[in-house]
Parts: C-alpha cells; structure tokens; sequence
C-alpha cells in the first residue's frame, strides 16, 4: 500500500496538482432461489445527474461528464493544441502560458482526459482530470487515509487542510483531499497553491481523479467554486 502511494505522489504535476489513482470494482451473482439456472445482470447503483448551474457548460463524453462556469475554456491535449494555446497565452497570461509549457515539455498531459483554465482574470485556476487504475487494492478509504498519511512527506512543503476518506457523490464512492503547496514563481515571489481534489470509484473498478488548483489567498471566493466544480463530475461505467 504504502509503495503503490508513494508511486501515486510521484506522479504530481504541481502545475495542475494532478494525481492518477484508480481502484478495482465488486460484482453481484445470480440468485439461488431461481427455478431454473440463469445469470442475472449486475444491478448497477443509481448515478445522480447534478443540474448544470445557469451560466455554465457542460462538458460531455462517453465516459464521464463534468461541468464549468461559461468563463472557462477547455484546453485540448495534443501537441499542436497546447503550443497553439502556449502562443496565444504568452502576451496576455504569462503564468498561464508557463504552466502550459510544464505540461507539454514533462509529457503529463498524456496522463489526462481533460484539462481547461480559467480566463475570467480571477487568477490562475485550472481543473484536470486523469482516469487510471490503482495497483493492487480496492480499498478506496483504505488509500485515501494512506495518501493523506504520506502527502507531505513526498510533496516538500505540502500541508493538508482537510480529507474525507469515504463519501458518496452523485451515488458515487468517492473521496476528497485539499491541500496547499508553497511554490516560488518566475518573478521569485512565494506563492501557495491550493489543490482541492475528488477521487471518484465507478462499480467498473475505473477511477477518476478531478483537481481543481487555484490561489489559496483566495480561498474564500475558490473554495466553493472547486467544490462545485468538483462535485459535478459523473462517470460512467462503460
């Protein structure tokens, strides 16, 4: 456990405070009170569909659904996307444009499904999610406790703010980190990011990691808009 977390931390983005888990599922069998031999379909746990707030999108597909605020612009992950969205962002969004170019050169946008900022000019925030597969247990509480445990430990300087281990989401098992990392910017000036987080647990074993990152100066005003933006999220089991 403790190894396959501290392979989980490895895989950080700072920029995007991108984590990759995922965990396995639980299957029904037929019942045995039936006249004659059959298999019945595993009954499914009802998925909630969160109402899309007005002034907000939607952003659907196949597997998954998550919604931002209209002042949001998703950033598709190819190469010729982010150097395009690298160019235009060097005048007008320098942090932006740096962040992009992070993301690019280390090669972990491969590691995520969906990526998108910002642009209103309320500061750096971005959300990614990331869909994966965790090695060797299915014991989402179980790793969450163990992540929070070996957090700073791994990350130098992190400090978790607050965690729930075991929480259901639109019918949904999930869990929920925030915390705040100290980072240093390009002008040198000491800046803490704020990482709030929802690792979600489909029935199919699949799991996604949502990370909403913004300033934690600005709490007050992110705090609320992470979690929304968290708890949109719904996946689907293929």
């Amino acid at each position: 456990m403790e190894r396959s977390v501290k392979i989980f931390l490895c895989r950080i983005v700072l920029c995007g405070f991108v984590l990759v888990v995922a965990c396995g599922g639980e299957a029904q069998t037929a019942t045995p009170h039936a006249t004659t031999p059959a298999t019945l379909a595993p009954t499914r746990r009802p998925v909630i569909i969160p109402t899309t707030p007005a002034g907000w999108v939607p952003y659907s597909r196949a597997t998954y659904q998550i919604a931002l605020p209209d002042s949001w612009q998703e950033i598709k992950l190819t190469d010729a996307e982010l150097k395009s969205a690298i160019n235009s962002a060097q005048e007008s969004n320098p942090p932006l444009a740096e962040q992009l170019r992070v993301l690019l050169e280390s090669g972990q946008y491969k590691a995520f499904v969906f990526y998108a900022f910002d642009q209103s000019g309320a500061g750096l925030r971005n959300v990614s999610l990331a869909r994966t597969s965790l090695e060797g247990t299915n014991d989402l509480p179980a790793y969450a406790r163990a992540y929070v445990d070996t957090l700073p430990n791994v990350m130098r300087g992190a400090k978790v703010v607050e965690a729930q281990t075991s929480v259901k989401i639109n019918g949904i098992q999930a869990a929920s980190v925030v915390y705040d990392v100290p980072l240093v910017d390009r002008a040198g000036a000491l800046i803490t990011l704020r990482g709030v987080q929802f690792l979600y647990l489909l029935e199919s074993g699949d799991a996604y990691l949502v990370t909403v990152t913004g300033n934690a100066s600005d709490a007050e005003k992110f705090m609320p808009l992470a979690r929304q933006i968290g708890t949109s999220f719904v996946g689907v089991t293929p």
